[in-house]
């Protein structure tokens, strides 16, 4: 038989459910604000299990659902009563006990009241050892001068010689209801509340961890209203964190009114559907994260091909048993981006929609590879800008190419490849390339879509690689970089380390961070400090004289071909029957074929 009791009652004796049953569809002295037959059965039930006790009650005094918490709280379902506008109350009041007998309403009663909007939140104090209440209060919303429905009112508390008080309390309910807003039938409840949570490892010393995460979620639209951290050896398999920490986050997140959890770190399926469960809120991770940021930047049809085939294949194995990440589509971050409006839980669907993609894709790289190759002919040298995100890649290619790129001081601020033409004093042309920013743990799936953009650094004849020098984590964000670069097989490619935001407090100049290099400039993008001297040495690395080539490669003399790829810029390549024809220039001092 099918329980109408909701909550942690596996424990509970069976007399004592079907005791509660026995009141849920049935009336209770109509007119009453706290019938007296509800008290009497919620003090039983809570000093017998010593657990909170809630019971949903409609305004015709009709007991709705009854629900079991633990002894700090008790889940309260959200019941689909047909009230669909944001500025009326939901025809719901909340009676629940306090095992510890305090009769004052707690941070998580009084957001419970506001999110869901319910006409009144009553606390009954229970004293356990006696079996008596201790005393009675209830909580009402009140308009503000918008007629939005953001403070409160409390009624009491009163002891149990004056409950019939609270009868008056009707009154209020419906004076509430009338100064509804009739125009305002929709109301925009601003930027999702966010919690973010990630696991470092025992042995860390990151002083904040989630700084960066953070930055994302601002990035994405969201407020962090708290961050948690967790150290453990490993993840845990099945909630990525540890249960009891579980259990204190869904507590949090009713206390503080938060709509999403984000963490730091890539969930499988199971884990999603595992912790939506238990939090009561929408789950989503780091990658679901960086992607939403990408598809809300995402200008060019390329960027938005890139970013959808990233976020195709994301969803693929996620497909079975998720929770509510894709069963609410458009409804915040993670859940938008290009070619989204109709997104299905088909298997094939998406499968085909990635091959579609990928097709696509293959014309842009096609495309591109034919303007590499014209760029070759004219062997205009080219500069590929590289760095982690928000180091200040673009306002360094405005401030030597006197351009208009987009720059922000935002994570992600760039995300469509920009090629800006240098002209030096000398009346030298070089064209340099501002590509989009790296980052920790950048999910693969993106850096396989964006292939054909980060080729550009493949290709390049140099890279300047931008680094903030006012973070403290500059050191870790050159790693990142480099490891990037090396999985996109740029990384012995000829590169010029650019510290950039000397300007800042805290810049990191003069302490070594030159070392990381063989050649270092510090510079201020946003003043121009240092730029003179960076210009300069780009001329010098393309002015100097490099040897050219013009041989052909017998195929049986791979390595040959591979070295000159890697090491020079390969003008013209042909297939012939006797070997590989090549034209090109490299470096004299990496010249070793005589």
């Amino acid at each position: 038989m099918e329980r109408k009791i909701s909550g942690s009652i596996s424990s509970v004796k069976d007399s004592t459910i079907e005791y509660m049953e026995s009141f849920v569809g049935e009336v209770f002295s109509p007119g009453e604000f706290l019938p007296d037959e509800i008290l009497q059965m919620m003090i039983r039930v809570t000093c017998e299990t010593k657990r909170e006790t809630a019971v949903y009650i409609d305004r015709k005094n009709r007991v709705l659902h009854i629900g079991i918490g633990d002894t700090r709280s008790v889940d309260l379902p959200e019941l689909d009563t047909g009230r669909r506008s944001d500025v009326r109350l939901s025809g719901i009041r909340i009676l629940h006990t306090h095992p510890n007998g305090s009769s004052y309403p707690s941070d998580v009663d009084l957001n419970s009241l506001k999110s869901m909007r319910f006409d009144a939140m009553c606390v009954v104090g229970v004293n356990m050892a006696e079996s008596r209440i201790t005393g009675l209060s209830a909580t009402f919303l009140e308009r503000d001068t918008d007629g939005l429905l953001n403070g409160t009112i409390l009624i009491g508390p009163y002891g149990m010689n004056h409950v019939k008080r609270f009868n008056a309390c009707f009154n209020i309910i419906t004076e509430i209801d009338r100064t509804a807003p009739r125009s305002a039938e929709i109301i925009d409840n601003g930027p999702e509340r966010a919690i973010l949570v990630g696991v470092v490892s025992e042995k860390s010393d990151t002083v904040e961890p989630l700084a960066e995460l953070k930055e994302l979620a601002g990035a994405a639209g969201a407020v962090v209203v708290a961050t948690y951290t967790q150290r453990r050896a490993a993840p845990d398999s099945k909630y990525y964190i540890g249960r009891g920490l579980v259990d204190d986050l869904a507590l949090e997140r009713q206390a503080l009114n938060a709509d999403i959890f984000i963490f730091d770190d890539e969930l499988t399926a199971s884990c999603i559907r595992n912790l939506e469960d238990a939090l009561g809120a929408r789950v989503i991770d780091r990658t679901a994260l960086i992607l939403d940021i990408f598809a809300s930047r995402a200008k060019s049809k390329e960027g938005r091909l890139q970013v959808e085939l990233a976020q195709q294949k994301y969803r693929l194995p996620r497909l079975m048993g998720q929770g509510t990440v894709l069963s609410r589509l458009g409804g915040g971050i993670g859940t938008r981006g290009p070619g989204e409006t109709k997104l299905q839980s088909d298997r094939r669907h998406i499968m085909r929609r990635i091959h579609y993609l990928e097709e696509q894709l293959r014309e842009v790289r096609d495309r591109r590879n034919l303007l590499r190759k014209d760029r070759n002919k004219r062997q205009l040298p080219v500069i590929a800008v590289v760095g982690y995100t928000n180091a200040g890649k673009s306002t360094l290619v405005n401030r030597l190419c006197n351009a208009d790129i987009f720059a922000e001081d935002m994570l992600f601020a760039t995300l469509d490849p920009s090629v800006r033409k240098l002209v030096t004093p000398e009346k030298k042309d070089f064209l340099l390339v501002d590509t989009v920013g790296f980052i920790r743990k950048l999910p693969h799936d993106l850096v396989e879509a964006f292939k054909s953009t980060l080729e550009e650094a493949v290709y390049a004849d140099l890279l300047l690689h931008v680094v903030d020098g006012s973070n403290p984590e500059a050191y870790e964000h050159i790693d990142t970089v480099h490891k990037i670069l090396g999985e996109i097989g740029a990384g012995n490619r000829p590169e010029y380390l650019v510290i950039n935001k000397i300007d800042k407090p805290g810049s990191v100049e003069n302490t070594g961070l030159a070392a990381e290099s063989t050649k270092a400039f510090y510079v201020s993008a946003m003043r121009g400090d240092g730029l003179e001297e960076l210009r300069d040495a780009v001329t010098e690395f393309f002015t100097r004289v490099d040897k050219t080539f013009e041989l052909v490669i017998s195929y049986t003399d791979g390595k040959k071909l591979s070295y000159l790829h890697d090491n020079g810029t390969i003008f013209e390549e042909e297939y012939r029957e006797d070997g590989v024809y090549v034209k090109g220039r490299i470096p004299q001092e990496l010249w070793i074929y005589g």
